[in-house]
């Protein structure tokens, strides 16, 4: 198998867990690693490591992960788009709207391949629960709600709770419903520090489905769950317990016309099929892609440009107290 000449861009949490990955995954060649605080270096004493970004770029990368703070993702994703390495880029792809739309613009305009890092798309339980829910088996979707809570981790420091945390799930929606969303109203609370650390907000997406949203992290446990109701019942993702369960609508069919109403049936464990980790998957993908499979199954920059759109006008909404619309500008959302 060819091996992909690969680097990472700032080894905080998120960018140790892909050098990691990277560094054991076969078809990948981890050759060059990037941090500011040299000590960060200790975990990787094998791999060049380099202060500067440009002369990391001189070793010819195959692809290159970004996984700094959000603020300065634009500065080197323009770096590498310039230079045509392909990128993937962690999650939020920027602070701002604006700002994720100039990096989508960049590697759109020479051409190379990017993607973004929201690895919980990857989550067996998630990854089941879309396959499901786009075979069609079903039936209509209704409602979707997610629930993000646990303690503050201490590393997150340039964002708040909506953009660290709530943005997974403004993401997954769309993903799952296969959808856009057009607009949103939120409510946020700081206790402390410049940024909200509980948010509560209502998205709604084309053709008018409801998603409700809960994150925070002022809760001393862990909770992630996603909760999809249709026609069929409503499907639950619990990606700490590693589950997905099935609490059947048992109601009889109605006329197309009216609503069938819910009845209660037995609820059920849905068998997952075997997965890796979600970062191995992703970079499993990110290999797979740049070998000639092409971009399935990965986050593009058009997704992640909107799901920052999205968060920006939920923050605005939270300001405001008024719905406020997703800026809109029409990307290729797959």
């Amino acid at each position: 198998m060819t091996k992909l000449r690969t680097g990472v861009v700032g080894l905080g949490w998120a960018g140790t867990v892909h050098a990691r990955t990277m560094a054991a995954l076969p078809g990948i060649d981890l050759v060059a690693v990037s941090d500011l605080d040299p000590a960060k270096h200790t975990a990787f004493p094998d791999i060049p490591l380099y202060r500067d970004v440009q002369e990391m770029l001189r070793l010819e990368l195959d692809y290159c992960v970004i996984a700094t703070p959000s603020a300065t993702h634009e500065r080197y994703a323009l770096l590498l788009a310039a230079a045509g390495v392909p990128a993937l880029i962690e999650k939020p792809l920027a602070p701002t709207g604006e700002a994720a739309l100039r990096i989508h613009d960049a590697f759109a305009r020479t051409g190379t391949f990017a993607a973004v890092g929201h690895t919980e798309r990857h989550q067996a339980p998630l990854a089941e629960l879309a396959r499901l829910l786009h075979s069609g088996d079903f039936g209509e979707l209704w409602q979707l709600e997610t629930r993000r809570q646990g303690p503050y981790s201490g590393r997150i420091l340039d964002v708040g709770v909506a953009l660290d945390l709530l943005v997974h799930d403004v993401d997954l929606v769309s993903w799952l419903a296969g959808a856009p969303i057009e607009s949103v109203t939120a409510a946020t609370r700081t206790l402390a520090g410049p940024n909200e650390d509980t948010a509560t907000a209502t998205t709604v997406l084309r053709g008018g489905v409801l998603a409700h949203h809960h994150a925070d992290w002022i809760t001393p446990f862990k909770h992630r769950q996603v909760q999809v109701h249709t026609a069929a019942g409503v499907l639950t993702a619990d990606t700490v317990a590693g589950t997905l369960t099935h609490h059947p609508n048992t109601a009889a069919p109605a006329p197309a016309d009216s609503f069938p109403g819910v009845q209660s049936g037995e609820a059920r464990l849905i068998t997952l099929p075997e997965q890796e980790a979600p970062f191995t998957v992703e970079h499993r993908l990110m290999r797979d892609a740049l070998l000639g499979a092409g971009p399935r199954g990965l986050v593009t920059l058009a997704e992640g440009a909107h799901a920052v759109t999205a968060t920006e006008a939920l923050l605005t909404a939270a300001g405001t107290g008024r719905a406020t619309p997703v800026a809109a500008r029409e990307l290729a959302l797959t």
